[in-house]
């Protein structure tokens, strides 16, 4: 038998993508490409209309029952995903969001920790995802045939915290237009942000506007750097979809908009490297972060990144980072930093790079490995699995 099924959590490609929500959809675009025996099917409570399906390699099962649909996602994926999946014959499941249905014990499964939350900072979760965790997590993690993780800093949390033991680490990757945005014209750039209506000089925020995320904080600390003189004319530049938790910050932000603070809300996705390349600085001050995909984005457009003292921050951020705590005064000395160093570029690749071609081949040789160890333990016969990988 030279196919296989391969399942997904579908509930992680809901629109508009957000940090998960791109990581899941960009590694299911480039394994469609990696992996041309698979059959590729995404389980969601939702309508495939109300996702970002990768291709048309991809098949998307919804709930059928709509009253079901409105339950909350991890508690549908708990109670209900795993019937969809009995039907279809799987040969391995992905968690890309961690926590597993129930499924046949036939079917092999991988579950991708993005970060720990749950255990490191457990107020900054919303109540329903909090208590699911706590139920779930450590379990589906040691019954699951592999464990990934997005960042080293969160495989070594894993294997302290969990006991459980992390096969490879599959970092996010960036796309083509994050890496080209350096040579774009300064004309060029800032047509571009007029389509914002983002005007230069600015520090930026990239986050959905919740507790973990510390915005209150870089509020206050640009307030009082304005009040003291410090950021003449720079404004404080705020892009990402609204969070949960953060009703008096949003009215708290609404009413600084006439004292430097532009909220974006949303940003198309093709807008976001213009963005990045025309902020004097980036700013990331989470209390915690599982990776950091807005500190490798910015890092990768050219631009300075300040980012709080937490290991996968830096690790995003790299060594050319300004790593501050993630107070009020921390971030008023990190912008201050940022601002001194001059209009010279202060972001950095790395050897290897990040893109998410290479972050899908990693990827894909452990979905191969254990469907063939599934087939062999099972005595299957037939073709082995094909990819363009060489395993």
């Amino acid at each position: 038998m030279s196919g296989f099924r391969v399942g997904i959590d579908g509930d992680s490609l809901r629109r508009p993508l957000t940090g998960i929500g791109t990581y899941v959809y960009s590694l299911c675009s480039e394994l469609g490409k990696l992996l041309p025996d698979a059959e590729f099917i995404a389980y969601s409570r939702m309508t495939v209309d109300a996702l970002s399906v990768p291709s048309g390699r991809w098949h998307v099962r919804s709930e059928p029952n709509t009253f079901l649909r409105r339950m909350p996602s991890n508690v549908w994926v708990k109670s209900r995903c795993g019937r969809l999946c009995a039907v279809d014959g799987l040969d391995v499941f992905w968690a890309g969001r961690t926590l597993l249905p129930h499924l046949p014990s036939s079917v092999s499964t991988v579950a991708t920790v993005h970060d720990l939350n749950v255990l490191v900072v457990p107020e900054t979760m919303p109540l329903v995802n909090r208590w699911s965790h706590r139920l779930w997590l450590r379990g589906d993690l040691r019954r699951a045939d592999r464990v990934v993780a997005n960042s080293c800093g969160t495989a070594y949390r894993v294997k302290e915290m969990l006991g459980v033991d992390v096969v490879d680490v599959v970092r996010p990757g960036v796309a083509e237009a994050f890496c080209t945005v350096r040579d774009v014209a300064n004309e060029a750039l800032a047509e571009e942000l007029a389509r914002l209506r983002v005007y230069r000089p600015y520090v930026l925020s990239v986050a959905t506007l919740e507790p973990r995320k510390n915005v209150g904080a870089l509020l206050d600390a640009f307030l009082e750097m304005r009040a003291e003189g410090d950021l003449p004319g720079v404004s404080l530049v705020l892009a990402g979809a609204g969070g949960w938790g953060t009703g008096s910050l949003r009215e708290r932000l609404r009413s600084a908009t006439g004292d430097g603070v532009v909220l974006l809300g949303y940003v198309p996705d093709a807008l976001m490297p213009f963005l990045y390349r025309g902020a004097e600085a980036l700013i990331v001050p989470s209390v915690y972060e599982g990776f950091g995909m807005p500190a490798l984005e910015g890092r990768v457009c050219g631009t300075r990144v300040v980012v709080s003292d937490v290991p996968e921050l830096r690790e995003a951020g790299g060594e050319g980072a300004i790593v501050i705590e993630p107070s009020v005064a921390g971030i008023k000395e990190g912008l201050r930093r940022a601002l001194a160093q001059g209009t010279e570029p202060g972001g950095s690749l790395v050897e290897g790079d990040y893109s998410w071609a290479a972050s899908a081949r990693r990827f894909a040789k452990v979905i191969l490995e254990v469907v063939a160890r599934r087939r062999e333990s099972d005595g299957s016969h037939g073709h082995a699995v094909r990819g363009e990988l060489g395993v």
